[in-house]
């Protein structure tokens, strides 16, 4: 070590910002939490599995589509998420667009959408802006005619439909794809909310027929009665929001549907349709993988009929009936339906059918088995130090991310979190503190100044079905459970601008983040939070806890570690498409063929555009890799991903190979100065309190020594300056365990433990590689400390020893502990002589 520092030369400040870092008994897996599901739910269904299966299909089946070509699935895809990149731009309020145009490739370079000088400062200049939103392309625009039956009865997958001149969605006078004003929220782990969609409009009390619940007192199904006779009934199915949001989509002029297309039309459809007819489906799909024709005759779709999936799945009161029912659901006779306009109850009924079966599909896709889980079951190691730490942070009350992303989901919008005081509040309305006047809102719903008010009004465009409403009017059946807070009922209304807080489970694979698809990176999101919004400050309404974070301000390792930590929440599963995971083929249109200034005619009517298609193949129950594919990679390549703007990520580092590790005496934290500096700021980190302990250190100095034991993990932030300037913050984190000399140490290259690298270490490390013989640390035979033991190794000890070569990594030549996080280890605690 050059110039080592104790570490108690040149103490200036100690500052205690906050403390209580999450620990693992604080809440459990999330594997403990139970489904929510309708207690009602076998008033409707006979077989729960064959309701999954008859949701899977309806979910990725693309004849759903008006055109033929639109699923569910194609805005849930990744991760149950929409990634696309072209075609993907929405101009939001505003109604024009100012820097994407219809058809235009989003790149990196686009975002974050608001992009500011500092990204760390709101009130720093601004580079660009706009009232676009990164949404999600749904359908062409055209009008629904009705369902197209062939002389055999057979239904096409394309309805009738004329096209519509699109003043908006066109290049060129061509249309393509129109595209959502908000972006598609993940489909994975969202049955645990109370209410769906970013405004929470699909109600979670469910009526059978559309996304409002109670809020749509006509809303009715037909049902055969104990003597025989057709009821037009009202339902209620409580915890079933997914339900509800699952009915919104497929009627959707802009998701899925040509507009006036109703559900009775696409029950119709689907009752004559062979499910999945133009898709393939793998023979080992973990739900139905037993119906797939793959495995009978190589070709795609599945050997049944929608038809027998119903009734397979449902009680045949909702579907049995030979009674004819009129556009109206009225009974006009008995026998088969005739023509377009007459509907059997199965199809008059459909919308009950794809609500349930679809919500029950998606209770299956519960991403519960990720690295954060098991390090909350007792795995210590399950995070890298870097990921604990930006753990600690994220649960400190510095920072305040874990008042709204709470629980095991991290969403204080979710049935676990409902009633109980996580910071926010306790029960479905509570009070709101903003940064102006305070109020009351619906919990779960914050503003978090992402944009204004006026661009889109958020929780409050639902109206009078907020939970705040039904409190104010007294009608409480609006309220998903009993009131428990006793807030003022004279207080402003608080959920203009507020929007879901989304889990952030599979957060790296579901960008571009927010309702808006602003930010494409996890990092874009924490400087986001470190600038306290963008939209936030005094006097706005955006809650209190969206306040600049003074100890993530240009501090860009603890933000990476923030972000790291969010990493860790991904469950494999869905990275690789594993079952529950695992899919049919989809193909999917990822923007028109051509450009932002023109385009290739080719849809379904004249003057539409042809697809720019991508196809997702089919993966069985083993996922991906069974298929030789790629993991799911996220918003352009992945959530990880830089910063932008001064300190924030792509400038030159003024310090380079930093490390830490554990010696006899304490922590030896070392590193590189690559440019003049004044002074260096260290800052440790330790417990969930960022800034524990300031040390200034002089310039020309490259290494410290903590000699303090600290349990678990620690961080060590250093923040050089230059004549009062002060440059970009690197960062080294280290878990030592929960008392001293609990962790291995070793000396990089020191195979055989005696103390020296020489001509036996390098004979050592190839008999282990080559004859299999022991190595007593691997981690020492590391020589480049690249988390691989290999044939690079020896080399590199014969090359330092009779070539002059480079030193091994550190610890070298002090004994200690792998400053490296990897899976090489030493089967003695102390490898050292």
């Amino acid at each position: 070590m050059r110039n080592a520092l104790r570490f108690n030369l040149v103490v200036v400040a100690v500052s205690v910002l906050f403390s209580g870092g999450l620990l693992a008994q604080d809440f459990p897996p999330m594997s403990t939490l139970a489904t929510p599901l309708p207690a009602n739910l076998s008033e409707f269904v006979v077989d729960t599995t064959k309701a999954i299966e008859l949701g899977k299909a309806l979910f990725w089946d693309s004849q759903m589509g008006s055109d033929g070509a639109t699923a569910c699935a194609t805005c849930h895809f990744s991760g149950g998420s929409d990634t696309r990149d072209r075609n993907q731009a929405h101009p939001g309020a505003l109604g024009m667009y100012q820097n994407h145009a219809p058809n235009s490739q989003m790149t990196s370079d686009d975002f974050p959408l608001r992009l500011l000088e500092d990204p760390d400062v709101a009130t720093s200049a601004v580079l660009r802006d706009s009232t676009e939103v990164g949404g999600s392309q749904g359908v062409q625009k055209f009008g629904f005619s009705g369902v197209s039956l062939g002389l055999d009865g057979m239904a096409d997958g394309v309805d009738d439909c004329w096209g519509e001149p699109d003043p908006l969605h066109n290049v060129g006078g061509i249309n393509v794809r129109q595209v959502t004003g908000r972006n598609a929220p993940s489909a994975v782990n969202a049955i645990h909310y109370i209410d769906n969609f970013w405004d929470g409009r699909a109600r979670s009390d469910f009526n059978g027929n559309d996304p409002g619940g109670q809020g749509n007192p006509d809303a009715t199904i037909r049902q055969i009665d104990l003597d025989g006779n057709i009821c037009s009934c009202g339902i209620t199915m409580e915890k079933a929001s997914l339900a509800s949001q699952a009915v919104g989509p497929p009627l959707s002029g802009v998701e899925m549907s040509g507009s006036g297309r109703q559900f009775r039309d696409l029950g119709k459809k689907a009752c004559a349709l062979m499910p999945l007819a133009d898709q393939m489906v793998a023979a080992d799909d973990g739900v139905l993988g037993a119906m797939a024709m793959s495995g009978v005759d190589g070709g795609p779709g599945l050997a049944t009929s929608y038809v027998e999936m119903i009734e397979a799945a449902f009680r045949p009161d909702y579907w049995a009936s030979d009674a004819i029912f009129d556009a109206d659901g009225n009974v006009i006779g008995t026998g088969t339906p005739q023509g377009l306009d007459e509907f059997a109850q199965m199809e008059i009924n459909f919308s009950l059918f794809w609500g349930i079966s679809v919500m029950l599909y998606e209770s299956t896709l519960v991403s519960d088995q990720t690295r954060f889980d098991e390090w909350l079951a007792g795995d210590a190691e399950a995070l890298s130090p870097e990921e604990e730490n930006g753990l600690d942070a994220f649960y400190s009350g510095g920072t305040k991310c874990s008042r709204c992303h709470s629980g095991p989901l991290l969403s204080s919008a979710t049935w676990g979190e409902l009633n109980l005081d996580n910071g926010v509040g306790a029960g479905p309305v509570i009070d709101i503190d903003t940064n102006g006047t305070d109020g009351i809102g619906d919990k779960g719903f914050f503003n978090i100044g992402i944009r204004t008010i006026a661009e889109d009004g958020g929780r409050a465009g639902v109206g009078d079905l907020t939970w705040t409403s039904g409190l104010l009017s007294g009608n409480t059946n609006l309220l998903p459970d009993a009131q428990v807070e006793d807030v003022d009922l004279t207080d402003p209304v608080k959920n203009a601008g507020a929007f879901k807080t989304p889990t952030l489970r599979n957060i790296e694979l579901t960008g571009p983040y927010f309702h808006n698809g602003s930010q494409a990176t996890l990092l874009q999101v924490v400087q986001f939070y470190t600038r306290g919004g963008d939209f936030g400050g005094d006097g706005t309404d955006v809650h209190k806890f969206v306040n600049p974070i003074g100890k993530l301000r240009n501090k860009l390792p603890r933000q990476e570690a923030v972000a790291a930590f969010m990493v860790s929440l991904t469950d494999e599963r869905v990275r690789w498409e594993m079952a529950p995971f695992d899919h049919p083929e989809l193909v999917i249109p990822n923007g028109a063929e051509g450009d932002s200034n023109a385009v290739v005619p080719g849809g379904i009517h004249e003057g539409e555009s042809a697809d720019n298609a991508v196809t997702l193949p089919a993966t069985g129950a083993g996922g991906r890799g069974d298929i030789g594919a790629p993991p799911v990679m996220g918003f352009l390549g992945g959530g990880g991903g830089s910063g932008s703007g001064p300190l924030g990520g792509t400038e030159a580092d003024p310090i380079s190979d930093l490390a830490c590790f554990e010696t006899s005496n304490g922590v030896v934290i070392s590193w590189s100065n690559t440019t003049p500096m004044s002074m260096i700021s260290l800052e440790i980190d330790h417990g969930g309190v960022m800034g524990l302990q300031v040390v200034t250190l002089s310039g020309n100095l490259t290494s410290f020594e903590d000699p303090l034991f600290r349990s678990n993990v620690t961080g060590y932030i250093l923040t050089p300056s230059f004549q009062g300037v002060e440059l970009k913050s690197s960062g080294c984190f280290i878990r030592r365990g929960t008392f001293p000399g609990q962790i291995p140490h070793f000396l990089r290259g020191d195979m055989n433990l005696d103390g020296q690298v020489d001509l036996a270490d390098a004979i050592d490390a190839l008999q282990g590689i080559f004859m299999g013989g022991t190595m007593i640390c691997r981690d020492s035979a590391d020589w480049n400390d690249d988390g691989a033991v290999d044939v690079s190794d020896p080399i590199s000890t014969l090359n330092y020893l009779f070539a002059g070569g480079p030193a091994p990594a550190l610890p070298f030549p002090l004994c200690g502990s792998d400053p490296s996080f990897d899976t090489l280890d030493c089967d003695q605690i102390n490898s050292c002589p």
